[in-house]
């Protein structure tokens, strides 16, 4: 039982670190199998992809990330009809 409840803590506390994981446009390539060109021609200027967060650094505005579940949920919005 012990062993049950342990496993199910940790696959909540891997949920909730999931939850504000940042990906990067590879990331984004990467779950969706498409290259990394695809994904910045096709897919991350579209204007109903999620907005990018910008890490600020000394030398100015770093590379853009995404909320990794809101480009799952985004994803999950364009699945095709049912038929």
């Amino acid at each position: 039982m012990e062993k049950l409840l342990l496993e199910i803590l940790n696959e909540l506390r891997s949920q909730r670190a999931e939850e504000n994981e940042l990906w990067n446009a590879d990331d984004i390539a990467q779950y969706l199998r498409l290259s990394r060109s695809s994904i910045q021609s096709r897919v991350i200027c579209r204007k109903d992809f999620p907005r990018a967060v910008r890490i600020p650094t000394e030398s100015g505005l770093g590379g853009r990330r995404w909320y990794a579940k809101e480009v799952k949920y985004w994803i999950s919005r364009n699945r095709e009809p049912v038929i």
